[in-house]
């Protein structure tokens, strides 16, 4: 099948449709509702490669929120070119006219709320965004103006990238699509810069990427420092500078993360069938027995005698009568 295409969706069904179409070609996961009961529609000339995907958009007024339990997902990064939309994530919140530019990441909580209105999208993997941009994660819904500088001349390479969908092969493709990063790190470093205009308010952006790579591999046995240095764009010293004034260091942070989600395992009658090696090695330990003796000694007792005691039923005593 062709990577270029063009969809079109009405009515009621739409949203949902729309919904799980944008799954299948973008791997962007969405949760779209109509407004005001009015029909839903939607077109979409659409490019989806293998590295390269982007999408133009002509909508009627919808709400877009992101879905629950989501997995890992693309970042969805959109030039609007009419209409208005209001756009919010992480506490933050803008009003997006034609001619700005902004991006949002689908696996948090988010919100787009718009009018009749005429977009152009691509959708990016998130990490290589991170590595260019560090403060990504708390640029999204955020208003970048097109109308000069390194952001206008990424507004000017759009509309040459979709004049030219239909005539790019997957080679050419896949260059755009490495190059495609750059140019947003370029487009966004202004509003970056000024975000990151105080070396706390830096190093703070710094720690909470940390922090959110640390929740989200904690299962992986092999994190140490130099594995997170390295996926968050840090040096190892760096690294351990930022969290140097904390009470736990940062791989004893870990451990204690794993601890505790293995007390929370252990305490869940669900999770009874599930032995307590299992529920040690889901979490990133290696070893039970020294799983078994960090345990009893974070919390006073052996892992068998808390999940006992945390898992038996309490007596109800029989009423009279």
């Amino acid at each position: 099948m062709s990577p270029y295409q063009s969809l079109s969706f009405e009515g009621a069904p739409g949203p949902g449709v729309f919904a799980d179409a944008m799954h299948k070609l973008f791997a962007v996961d969405l949760a779209v509702e109509q407004q005001d009961f009015a029909a839903f529609h939607s077109q979409i000339t659409a490019y989806s490669g293998r590295l390269l995907r982007f999408a133009a958009l002509r909508f009627s007024p919808h709400l877009t929120r992101s879905q629950q339990f989501l997995r890992p997902t693309r970042w969805l990064v959109t030039l609007q070119r009419e209409g208005v939309a209001y756009v919010a994530q992480g506490g933050r919140s803008s009003e997006i006219r034609a001619g700005d530019l902004f991006m949002i990441d689908p696996a948090r909580p988010f919100s787009i709320e718009t009018e009749h209105i005429y977009t152009q999208s691509m959708y990016v993997e998130p990490d290589s965004l991170r590595r260019l941009i560090p403060e990504a994660d708390n640029l999204t819904a955020t208003a970048v103006s097109c109308s000069s500088g390194a952001a206008h001349v990424l507004a000017n390479f759009v509309d040459d990238l979709f004049a030219s969908a239909s005539t790019l092969d997957e080679f050419q493709a896949d260059h755009l699509a490495n190059a495609l990063p750059f140019m947003l790190g370029a487009a966004f470093s202004s509003t970056a810069r000024q975000l990151a205009s105080t070396p706390s308010r830096l190093r703070a952006l710094h720690r909470q990427r940390v922090s959110d790579y640390l929740r989200d591999n904690l299962r992986n046995s092999a994190l140490d420092a130099n594995s997170v240095a390295q996926a968050v764009g840090l040096s190892t010293r760096y690294l351990y500078e930022l969290f140097a004034g904390d009470k736990e260091s940062l791989m004893k942070r870990v451990w204690s993360q794993r601890l505790e989600q293995c007390r929370n395992d252990l305490s869940s009658p669900t999770l009874g069938a599930r032995s307590i090696g299992e529920i040690a090695y889901s979490w990133g330990f290696n070893d039970v027995a020294h799983f078994s003796r960090s345990f009893k000694q974070r919390y006073g007792v052996a892992p068998r005698e808390f999940r006992r005691v945390a898992t038996q039923k309490p007596c109800v005593p029989a009423m009279s009568e």
